[in-house]
């Protein structure tokens, strides 16, 4: 599988809205988008969505100004899938990655502060286009291979399951996040994940 290096840090030329995001780094005093990991071991995957809707509602899923949201908010995924299918590498999987904000686990489970042991996957998409198909195998192609990598089989979530009601009832965040949302097919994604 095919992924494309495009970490968000201060070596990063990539485009991002009228600058670099390596200039959008420095310019938040950071190196990088990212923290260590409190400890290496990862079992769950979140899955989200993501695009410049709101920013740049006439290419909602243009490469730029995504990055530029990364970027202006200071916040990071693991892994990125474009609309074709396009995977790009934002942080390290050793690395913890600012994409699940305040969090907790579904049930029995209930662990909070789950960037701590997560993989974040966002795809590009807004809350009313729906996923394609090129997204949602590669999405399936690159999680065997993160649990191929790991040698384990990992939990599956998506955003809204860790960051929602429950989250904010506990005062772990002040908003609920709904992503990916009804129109994110999880019987499909994981019929192509054990296939």
């Amino acid at each position: 599988m095919k992924i494309t290096r495009c970490l968000l840090d201060i070596h990063n030329n990539s485009r991002c809205g009228k600058a670099t995001v390596a200039a959008c780094v420095r310019a938040q005093g950071k190196k990088h988008l990212w923290d260590g990991r409190p400890a290496p071991a990862c079992d769950t995957i979140v899955i989200h969505y993501i695009s410049a809707v709101r920013t740049a509602p006439r290419r909602p899923f243009a490469l730029a100004p995504i990055l530029k949201i990364f970027c202006d908010f200071g916040v990071s995924s693991h892994y990125l899938i474009r609309r074709n299918g396009a995977v790009l590498r934002l942080v390290p999987e050793e690395k913890k990655a600012w994409h699940a904000g305040g969090s907790i686990m579904p049930g029995p489970d209930k662990r909070t502060a789950v960037n701590n042991f997560s993989i974040g996957i966002e795809l590009v998409a807004t809350p009313c286009s729906g996923f394609t198909q090129k997204q949602y195998s590669a999405c399936a192609h690159l999680c065997r291979d993160i649990e191929k990598r790991h040698g384990k089989k990992f939990n599956y979530v998506g955003h809204e399951d860790i960051a929602g009601k429950t989250a904010k009832r506990l005062g772990l965040r002040k908003d609920v996040k709904g992503d990916p949302g009804p129109l994110f097919d999880w019987t499909l994604f994981k019929k192509l994940l054990r296939r």
